[in-house]
């Protein structure tokens, strides 16, 4: 049986929605019924409503309730659920004044349609539907979460028990109303919901907005927390970096001495006194300033108003007595008005870099000064070269004339402590050829202890201290033994003169180790081990700014003419030469403590020489080589050739590089004699490489008035080689040259001889004589 068939029977049995004769049902607009349907006015109402006719009928039912949703005309919604469509019209009627937004379904699975899209303040729903009845809906309504919530009132006509009016309540309504319903009841009803909806609405947005206030400040909250920690942060960072820094901040009023306001905590580490002595005491740091920058620094101070800002530094003193430089930069702060208002600056602590500077500046003038003394030493020493051997050729030919060889034996002598002199300039100049040789210091301090006494005389008392019992042996130093007398024989005598009313002087030596680079006076030394050679006085000491100046070449405190100022000088270039460290204690009243770390030596014993300087001259003597002389200066070369003929060679001479390699291809020679430092072309030793290159018979000696970067090099190879080997020729000349002798300027006769000698006999040469001529 199809719904058409039944649809007549089951209208004829419902009791249709229809208000009561006390009321008139409103003028239905024109836009919202069916053209064919007209609603009488002030219809009464029968018992049973009779059916429609065919054409109304047909009306109602085309009447569409699908209705969109209307935001913008109401704020809420009421879904009503009816299979009639006259009563779904005539409640639609009745709540239209209402100002809700009416959504009209015709069954139960079409009110769910409408749920799933949109919300609603009521429901209300017709209980008997074909289908899905109303109390089915109902409970399906409730299933769903965001539905759950809504009222629902049901509509019954004809389930008027109350077995239906308890399912109807157990099914989640809020009403069972009876059709037919009153208007004004239904409406009362409706507007209690609908305010009820518009009020939980309203207190929603007020929870939403409050909770996004919360939220939002919540927000800010989390951010200021965020800000105020990275700004904590970072101003402990700041604070951190600014305790490290030698620097402090301060603020100060312009008003006449520019009292501090505030300081930083560093100024008790920069000024050695906390920040309150200068707040409460505006004249303190006025104080403190050195005499010799007070009145420069307050007149500087003075003109900020004008200028607006200053750099200005000074001395300032501590109150434990020490002496800071600072720098001292400050700015004029303005008010709104453009007035001057405070100062803000910085004290910057420049102490170390300013003695930094002067140690730099005072290493430039002893390089220029040590510059300067080695050319002059080096011109010097050529002269005294002619002087000396020219005396040496004229001596022996004054034998019948005694007066005449005094005065030649007496200007021998003077040249020889000439030579003397300019070997003390080229220690200070750090360009003296240096010989180092195992030495035992303990031993070299003991066997100069009764020259030492002389020294001293009568009113100082020496005291050798040497390695206490049980404790390692001394190790040996490598160091030129005689200028290692020198410089002890130096510290004695500076000793002596800061004790002239006597006292005592104690020298000790020792083994020192250094676990990492130390530096001091200009001098580095890597870590190793080094023999310590004190000498302390109990004399009168000296004050900072005399320890400054100590090793300043010509720099004295002595009276004129009782010292030259070169003696520490001399010390200070021959322990840097020599690869030490010096170090230096001394306070005013108290006395100096001097101390001389020198290299240890790769071995232990002292070797011999090959040659016994007390034989007989026989033993030096030529024995017919042919050896060739090379110097630039015409005069030095004659007396060579002089001094190297009568000693039995035969003798070429060449006055550079270019004509000594001519002479070496076209003459056989067995030794080159030639001076290290030749201006223009080869110098002496690429010369000598040459010559080795070409003739690898050739014997080497060298003569230099200095060395300055003109030792012998280091050995690069083996002595000798094999012609078929493959080794580097370039190492090997390099390693004949590193035994080469080098003799220094101006030299003796014997001195010559036995340095020919040493080097025809001693040296081993690339091939033999015999094999190259052949």
């Amino acid at each position: 049986m199809t719904r058409r068939k039944l649809r007549p029977a089951r209208v004829a049995r419902r009791w249709p929605f229809v208000p009561p004769p006390a009321f008139a049902v409103p003028a239905v607009r024109q836009t919202l019924l069916p053209p064919d349907v007209v609603m009488p006015v002030r219809v009464p109402v029968p018992a049973v409503t009779p059916a429609p006719a065919a054409g109304a009928l047909a009306g109602w039912e085309s009447m569409t309730t699908d209705a969109p949703p209307q935001p913008d005309k109401a704020d809420v919604a009421i879904l009503i659920v009816d299979d009639d469509p006259r009563n779904l019209f005539a409640v639609r009627e009745t709540l239209e004044d209402m100002g809700a937004q009416l959504v009209l379904a015709r069954s139960g699975e079409e009110a769910l349609k409408h749920l799933l899209r949109q919300d609603f303040a009521l429901i209300l729903l017709d209980v008997h539907m074909p289908g899905m009845d109303g109390y089915e809906t109902a409970e399906l309504i409730r299933l769903r979460e965001k539905s759950r919530h809504i009222p629902i009132i049901f509509l019954t006509a004809i389930n008027k028990d109350e077995t239906h009016i308890f399912r109807g309540y157990a099914s989640g309504a809020v009403d069972y109303m009876f059709k037919p319903v009153d208007p004004h009841i239904l409406k009362c009803k409706v507007a209690v919901f609908v305010d009820l909806y518009r009020k939980t609405e309203a207190v929603k947005r007020e929870v939403e907005a409050k909770q996004r206030l919360l939220d939002e400040n919540e927000r800010v909250r989390r951010e200021m927390r965020q800000a105020e920690q990275a700004l904590r942060r970072s101003e402990e960072r700041q604070a951190l970096i600014l305790g490290q820094l030698p620097i402090v901040l301060y603020t100060a009023d312009l008003t006449p001495g520019i009292p501090f306001r505030y300081l930083s905590d560093t100024v008790q580490s920069v000024l050695g006194c906390p920040a309150a002595r200068f707040i409460e005491d505006p004249g303190y740091w006025e104080a403190g300033l050195h005499p010799d920058d007070r009145n420069r620094v307050l007149r500087q101070l003075e003109s900020i108003h004008d200028a607006g800002l200053t750099t200005v530094e000074y001395r300032w003193r501590c109150p434990d007595g020490s002496e800071r430089h600072l720098l001292d930069q400050a700015v004029v702060v303005r008010d709104e008005g453009g007035r001057p208002a405070e100062l803000f600056g910085t004290i910057l602590d420049v102490t170390e870099t300013r003695q930094a500077q002067r140690q730099l500046a005072h290493a430039q003038k002893m390089e220029l000064v040590g510059q300067l003394t080695g050319g002059i030493a080096h011109d010097f020493n050529n002269m005294l070269m002619v002087v000396i051997g020219s005396l040496e050729r004229l001596v022996p030919g004054l034998a019948d004339d005694p007066k005449a060889a005094k005065r030649a034996e007496m200007a021998l002598q003077a040249a020889l402590r000439c030579s003397d002199m300019t070997r003390r300039l080229l220690t200070f100049a750090r360009r003296q050829q240096l010989h180092p040789e195992p030495v035992d210091l303990g031993a070299l301090v003991a066997g100069m202890g009764e020259l030492m006494e002389r020294t001293l005389g009568g009113g100082v008392a020496i005291a050798i201290e040497a390695p206490a019992a049980g404790a390692e042996p001394l190790w040996t130093a490598s160091v030129d033994r005689s200028q290692a007398e020198s410089a002890l024989l130096n510290l004695v005598i500076n000793a002596r003169d800061a004790m002239p009313g006597g006292g005592t002087l104690r020298i000790r030596t020792e083994n020192a180790r250094f676990e990492d680079t130390q530096a001091a006076h200009g001098m580095s030394v890597p870590a190793g081990d080094y023999i310590l050679l004190s000498v302390s006085d109990s004399g009168c000491g000296m004050p900072p700014e005399v320890l400054e100046r100590a090793f300043e070449p010509f720099f004295t405190t002595k009276d004129a003419g009782k010292g030259t100022g070169l003696g520490l000088a001399m010390i200070h270039g021959f322990v840097k030469q020599s690869g030490g460290l010096i170090g230096i204690d001394s306070s005013p009243g108290v006395g100096t403590t001097f101390r001389l770390y020198l290299p240890r030596a790769a071995v232990d014993a002292v070797h011999g020489t090959a040659f016994d300087d007390d034989g007989a001259d026989e033993a030096f003597a030529g024995r017919g080589e042919t050896v060739l002389v090379v110097d630039d200066d015409a005069d030095v070369r004659a007396v060579a050739v002089q001094a190297v003929g009568a000693l039995g060679y035969r003798v070429l001479e060449a006055d550079g590089a270019e004509a000594a390699l001519t002479l070496l291809d076209r003459l056989p020679v067995d030794l080159l004699f030639t001076d290290i430092v030749m201006p223009g072309g080869l110098n002496g030793r690429e010369l000598a490489r040459e010559g080795l290159r070409r003739h690898p018979a050739l014997r080497v000696l060298f003569a230099s008035g200095y060395a300055n970067g003109t030792n012998a090099p280091e050995q690069e190879a083996g002595a000798a080689m094999p012609a078929d080997d493959g080794t580097d020729p370039g190492a090997v000349l390099g390693a004949v040259l590193s035994r080469a002798e080098t003799l220094a300027k101006p030299y003796r006769d014997g001195d010559l001889a036995r340095a020919l000698r040493r080097a025809l006999d001693l040296q081993s040469p690339l091939a033999p004589a015999e094999a190259v001529r052949g």
